[in-house]
């Protein structure tokens, strides 16, 4: 977002000054910063796949209650029901 300050440092006819850097960091500072970055990427994931293990544990338990509480099929129904 620019404010009225930003627009100080502009050139004339439109043209800014960029602002935008690169920074040269040694290979061994950018593979640690990678090494971390992957470690929060994997406990991002393992956290993911806890709360998706126990939301199938709890759509396993409503199915075994629904289940049980399902009449005994009577075979004539179930024969009729297959036969047409």
């Amino acid at each position: 977002m620019y404010s009225l300050f930003d627009s100080v440092f502009d050139v004339p006819f439109g043209y800014s000054i960029p602002r935008d850097r690169v920074v040269v960091i040694p290979d061994s500072q950018y593979n640690k910063l990678r090494a971390q970055e992957n470690e929060r990427q994997v406990a991002k994931l393992e956290a993911r796949k806890e709360h998706h293990s126990q939301v199938i544990e709890r759509l396993n338990e409503q199915i075994s209650e629904l289940q049980a509480a399902l009449p005994a099929a009577e075979p004539d129904k179930e024969l009729a029901a297959t036969k047409e």
